[in-house]
C-alpha cells in the first residue's frame, strides 16, 4: 500500500480527471451568468422573485448537501465510493439543466412553480456530483507535490470550460435561436447536458485511485464522526470563511455583468470580449502553475487570487467614464484580473481542502473527504444564491426595468451594487493571513506522518 500512496500520478488519471472539471464547469457557469438574465429578460419574471427562489433553494442545501455527504461517506460499492455519485449526478443535473432552460414554454403559476423546483433540483444533483468529484483528490495521491501536479488539469479543464461558455454564450443564443432566445437558451443548456454527462464518463472510466479507505471504514462512520471532521478541524472552518467571503464578491460580479455590460458600458459584446482575455490569462496560469508555485509559493499566488477581483470591479468602474477604445482596453483588463483570480483561486483552494481533510485525520483521526467536500460546496452554492437573492433585490430597488433604457439614476446604482461587494475580497486576505496554518513544514510533517500511518 506504500508504494500506491506514494507513487506518481500518471497522466491518463490526470487528463480524464481534468475532463470530468470541463463538463461540470461548463454547466455550472451557463448557470450562473446566464440563468437570472434568462429568467427576468426571455422568461419575463421579476428578479425579486428570482433572487427569492435562489435563496430558499440554498436554505434547503444547508440540510441536504451536509446529508448527501454523510451518505456518500456511507457509500460502499465495487466501483468505489464517489465515482458512482459522479455518473449518477451528471445524469440527473443535465436533466435538470435542460429543464431549467424550458421554464419560457409555461407562464403563470404554472411556470413560477416550475421553475422553483427545478432550480432547487439543479442544486442537489449538483452537489450529487461535485462533492463526490474533489473527493476523489485525497484517493488519488497523498503526496503534496503530487496533488500540486495533480490539480492544475480539472482546474485547466474548468476555467477553459468557464470562459468558453460564458465567452461564447451571448453568440451561441443569437446563433441557435435565430431570433428567438428562448430556444437559444434551451438548446444551450442541452450542449451544457451533453458535455457534463460525456465528461463525467471519461472520469469514471479512466480516473485511478491509488488509496481509499477501507470499506468497513463506512460502517464505523456516524453523526458524530461527521460533526467532528467539520467543527473540530479550525483548518476546514478557516477556509470556509474565506471562500464565502470571496465568492459573494465575485458571484455578485458574475451575477451582474451582462446588465452591467449591457446597461453600463453600452455593449453586451464587450463581456464575451472580457471573458476571452480572462480564459487565456487563466489557462495559461494553470498551465504554468507548477513552476509559478515552486517560484512564489502557494500563499503568494492565494494572496495574488484573493486581491484581483477588486481591482477588476475597479477597473470596470473607471471603463464606464471612457471612450470606446478606451471601453475595450479596460474591460478586457478586468478579464485579465478576473481570469487570473478565478483560475488561481479554485485551483488552490481545492488543494487546500484535501490539505485539510489530511489535517483533520492527523488531528482527530476522523477522515471524511465526502463531507469536507459538500460542505466547500454547499458555500460555494449558497453564496451564489446569497447574491442571487440580494441582486434580485438591488435591480428592484434601483428600478431596473428589462428591455428598455434605463435611467440615470438606475445606471448610477448598477455601478455602485457592481464594485462595493468587491471588497469583501481584503476580509477574505485578512483571514487568510492570520488564521490558515496549513503551509511549507507543518503540512509536511502531517503528509509524512499520514504516509506511515497507511503504509
Amino acid at each position: 500500500m506504500s508504494n500506491a500512496i506514494t507513487k506518481k500520478v500518471d497522466l491518463t488519471t490526470k487528463i480524464s480527471f481534468g475532463l470530468g472539471g470541463f463538463g461540470k464547469d461548463f454547466g455550472l457557469n451557463v448557470i450562473n451568468v446566464f440563468l437570472f438574465f434568462y429568467y427576468t429578460d426571455v422568461v419575463g419574471v421579476s428578479a425579486a422573485f428570482i433572487g427569492s427562489v435562489f435563496l430558499i433553494a440554498r436554505v434547503w442545501d444547508t440540510v441536504n448537501d451536509p446529508m448527501l455527504g454523510y451518505i456518500v461517506a456511507k457509500t460502499k460499492t465495487r466501483w468505489g465510493r464517489y465515482k458512482p455519485w459522479i455518473l449518477v449526478g451528471n445524469i440527473l443535473n443535465a436533466i435538470a439543466i435542460i429543464a431549467m432552460f424550458s421554464a419560457h414554454m409555461l407562464d403563470g403559476t404554472t411556470q413560477l412553480v416550475f421553475i422553483a423546483v427545478t432550480y432547487i433540483l439543479w442544486g442537489m444533483t449538483y452537489t450529487m456530483l461535485d462533492a463526490p468529484f474533489w473527493s476523489l483528490v485525497p484517493t488519488i495521491t497523498l503526496d503534496k507535490k503530487e496533488r500540486e501536479g495533480l490539480m492544475p488539469y480539472p482546474r485547466l479543464f474548468a476555467t477553459a470550460a468557464s470562459y468558453l461558455a460564458g465567452g461564447a454564450g451571448v453568440y451561441l443564443v443569437t446563433t441557435l435561436g435565430g431570433g428567438d432566445d428562448g430556444k437559444g437558451y434551451l438548446l444551450f443548456g442541452v450542449i451544457a447536458a451533453v458535455l457534463a454527462v460525456a465528461s463525467a464518463v471519461v472520469t469514471c472510466i479512466w480516473t485511478k485511485q491509488n488509496f481509499e479507505e477501507d470499506p468497513k471504514a463506512a460502517d464505523s462512520f456516524d453523526i458524530k464522526a461527521a460533526r467532528k471532521a467539520i467543527f473540530q478541524n479550525e483548518q476546514f472552518i478557516a477556509l470556509v470563511v474565506i471562500s464565502l467571503c470571496y465568492n459573494v464578491a465575485f458571484n455578485f460580479m458574475n451575477g451582474l455583468n451582462l446588465y452591467y455590460f449591457t446597461y453600463v458600458l453600452g455593449d453586451a459584446t464587450l463581456f464575451a470580449k472580457s471573458m476571452l482575455f480572462g480564459g487565456i490569462v487563466g489557462v495559461g496560469s494553470l498551465i504554468v502553475f507548477k513552476p509559478l508555485v515552486m517560484k512564489l509559493g502557494r500563499k503568494t499566488l492565494f494572496n495574488i487570487a484573493l486581491i484581483t477581483p477588486m481591482l477588476a470591479a475597479i477597473t470596470l468602474f473607471f471603463a464606464s467614464h471612457v471612450g470606446t477604445d478606451a471601453k475595450l482596453m479596460l474591460a478586457s483588463l478586468a478579464g485579465v484580473f478576473n481570469g487570473l483570480s478565478s483560475a488561481m483561486f479554485w485551483l488552490i483552494l481545492l488543494i487546500m481542502v484535501a490539505d485539510t481533510v489530511d489535517y483533520g485525520d492527523a488531528k482527530n483521526d476522523v477522515r471524511s473527504e465526502s463531507i469536507l467536500y459538500s460542505v466547500n460546496t454547499l458555500v460555494s452554492k449558497c453564496s451564489g444564491a446569497l447574491t442571487g437573492f440580494l441582486v434580485g433585490i438591488a435591480l428592484t430597488v434601483i428600478n431596473y426595468i428589462p428591455n428598455q433604457e434605463q435611467t440615470a439614476e438606475t445606471l448610477t446604482g448598477l455601478q455602485f451594487i457592481y464594485v462595493a461587494p468587491a471588497f469583501l475580497c481584503l476580509i477574505s486576505y485578512f483571514i487568510y493571513n492570520r488564521k490558515y496554518k496549513l503551509n511549507d513544514t507543518e503540512l509536511d510533517n502531517i503528509q509524512e506522518n499520514l504516509k506511515l500511518k497507511y503504509s
